[in-house]
């Protein structure tokens, strides 16, 4: 028994070692660099040493190195790596954005609000491994205090053991079973042995299909949940959009699509994606489209073949 609380023990190490090595690969989604801008020049400086106010550029493509909110520019961003939202949110003057976020289509220049020690990744780690210290403490005064209670435990089994057949004449064999039966049920390693092996089995399973999760609690939790409601797009579904359906309304199913693949030629958003992969799939033959432009959170408009054509 005395073996299996160690094995416990080591378990209830191995389970929250494991969370935080998953948690820390985070912060490699920060970029070590930053473009920062002054007197009209901009020069990379480490990311590390942004301070709060400075103004930094950020290119299409790049990774944005800190926390800040857009001062000039219009782009798509991309906050999978800390929402997990796979479709590109659009964001313009005023409003937040996020270090390792992934900026879309266009030159930002973004006001840094948090130093890299405080921007919104490295506020998540920080907040798993205060938890993990914390039920690390309490796991060692819980060990010290389960130490106690084996000793007595151990105690009362040999005296159920010993002084019922020697002091009154008893059944050795019935009071030595009943001492090794209250020693299993008093002595917590049954339990102990049993509690961290399927902690560290959940956790290792779930950081295998991206789950990251801070430790027992959240699992005991899960066994109390009687509905879900989920707003995330990549959980349930594969965060790629298809056109399922093409439904008109005073003019053909075809040249809809038509009219819509033509807006979205030479666009990446998802959206625009799934359109022109339901006009190749349907071989719609698409016009080109002139002063075609992108409206942020409205839609698309551009001519097309002498028309104005608007898409929401």
């Amino acid at each position: 028994m005395v073996f299996l609380f160690l094995v416990g023990e080591l378990l209830e190490g191995v389970a929250p070692g494991k969370a935080r090595s998953s948690i820390q690969a985070l912060t490699t989604l920060v970029p070590k660099t930053a473009f920062v801008e002054e007197d009209g020049q901009t020069r990379e400086v480490p990311a590390e040493s942004l301070e709060v106010g400075r103004m930094i550029l950020v290119r299409p493509g790049d990774r944005i190195p800190a926390d800040g909110v857009i001062s000039e520019g219009e782009s798509a961003i991309d906050e999978s790596p800390v929402s997990g939202e796979s479709v590109p949110v659009r964001k313009s003057v005023g409003d937040n954005v996020f270090a390792g976020t992934i900026n879309g289509d266009s030159v930002l220049r973004i006001k840094v609000t948090a130093a890299a020690s405080d921007n919104t990744i490295a506020r998540v780690v920080k907040l798993v491994e205060e938890a993990q210290e914390a039920r690390r403490r309490l796991s060692a005064s819980l060990t010290a205090s389960r130490g106690g209670t084996r000793r007595g435990v151990v105690v009362v089994a040999a005296l159920v053991a010993v002084v019922p057949p020697f002091f009154f004449g008893g059944d050795w064999n019935g009071w030595i079973y009943k001492g090794l039966a209250l020693l299993l049920i008093g002595c917590p390693c049954a339990l102990v042995i049993s509690v961290p092996a399927a902690i560290a089995a959940s956790l290792s399973a779930g950081a295998k299909r991206g789950l990251l999760m801070k430790g027992g609690a959240v699992l005991e939790g899960l066994g109390k949940i009687t509905a879900v409601a989920l707003d995330k797009t990549g959980t349930l579904t594969l965060g790629k959009p298809q056109v399922t359906d093409v439904i008109s309304f005073g003019r053909p199913e075809a040249d809809v699509l038509r009219l819509a693949a033509a807006l979205e030629t030479g666009s990446s958003h998802p959206l625009a994606l799934a359109i022109l992969a339901k006009a190749a799939a349907d071989k719609v033959k698409v016009p080109p489209a002139s002063k075609a432009q992108a409206l942020g959170g409205k839609g698309v408009k551009g001519t097309v073949e002498g028309a104005e054509v608007f898409l929401a």
